[in-house]
């Protein structure tokens, strides 16, 4: 099963941290994810670019990241916040669908069928 990367929001960064995970971040939007497995090494991926960050910025509040399923299962979002005043700050968040379908042209769809001995 494909997946496919179809809404990634980023917000203001307030400090370096914040701004190194979202350059990061970035270039995963619109992005075809070829299997669960590929979809499995992305979110470690993120998970240990987050903590990397986390390590190198010690005074700074630590981000947190989360990945899961949302809406019934049909959508899996990935995101990094900050705890404020006891709500949660977004860094970013990316929401993957399951690829449905995949259509591709052909023109010999399109062509009537030619039977044998026709010219």
């Amino acid at each position: 099963m494909m997946f496919f990367v179809y809404h990634l929001q980023t917000y203001s960064p307030k400090n370096r941290a914040w701004k190194k995970v979202i350059d990061y971040v970035e270039k995963y939007k619109y992005v075809l994810i070829k299997d669960e497995l590929s979809l499995d090494a992305l979110k470690h991926e993120l998970c240990d670019v987050v903590n990397r960050i986390n390590a190198e910025h010690p005074k700074t509040k630590r981000m947190q990241y989360t990945a899961g399923p949302v809406d019934s299962g049909r959508t899996i979002r990935i995101e990094a916040h900050v705890m404020s005043g006891g709500l949660p700050d977004t860094i970013f968040f990316i929401d993957i669908c399951k690829v449905r379908s995949v259509y591709q042209f052909s023109e010999k769809v399109n062509m009537p069928e030619q039977k044998g001995g026709e010219g």
